[in-house]
């Protein structure tokens, strides 16, 4: 297979699902950027090795930041189009188009039932993004076995300590029953992203 896979609660030979978290749109609000692209590459490499002969689903997540006020398509719905561009059979490919950040990517995919079912998953992104999912946002909301797949930089990023800092806050102590839960992480994650966007960033990385 070729890819780097970071431990998780799972075995890659178990993965029946693929989640794409979203990574943003491009300037237009019409399309997604390379990092996104990227994502996708690699998830259809997945799901044509692994969660496709287990009859799996692809789950793209993601709607488009509280600072990002442009017109446009959610992230998901564009991912989905991409994937079936490359060839993905569209019935295989879910778009959650709701979710406004990581962790809430996380939230809606699955107290929502995107997945279908409760087996393994396994989480595409880019090593600097799925090291704060697979620490500190997955165990907190999943409910499945999951791996980490990383997707190849040519110039690696980073996250300072700020960001796992507001995952954090955005996870903590928020309510059991499924709805409240999403609306309380949302609420959170609307709330940050407007200080960010205050202090002149479009993002709080």
């Amino acid at each position: 297979m070729g890819l780097e896979v970071l431990p998780g609660t799972a075995e890659l030979r178990d993965i029946a699902h693929i989640l794409v978290p979203g990574r943003g749109r491009d300037a237009t609000g019409f399309g997604l950027p390379e990092q996104a692209l990227a994502r996708l590459t690699v998830a259809h490499q997945l799901f044509d090795e692994v969660a496709g002969p287990a009859g799996g689903r692809v789950v793209c997540s993601g709607y488009k930041t509280p600072v990002d006020h442009r017109d446009g398509l959610p992230e998901a719905e564009m991912m989905k189009a991409e994937l079936v561009r490359q060839g993905v059979p569209g019935e295989s490919i879910v778009a959650e188009s709701r979710s406004i950040d990581t962790v809430t990517n996380f939230l809606r995919t699955e107290i929502e039932g995107f997945f279908g079912d409760d087996r393994p998953v396994a989480i595409v992104a880019q090593q600097h993004h799925l090291d704060r999912m697979m620490t500190v946002i997955a165990p907190r909301t999943l409910r499945r076995g999951y791996v980490g797949v990383v997707v190849p930089e040519q110039r690696p990023g980073r996250e300072g300590p700020l960001v796992t800092l507001v995952s954090r806050i955005i996870l903590t102590g928020l309510p059991d029953d499924p709805e409240p839960r999403i609306e309380t992480a949302e609420r959170r994650a609307r709330h940050i992203w407007r200080a960010a966007e205050l202090l002149g960033k479009r993002s709080y990385f």
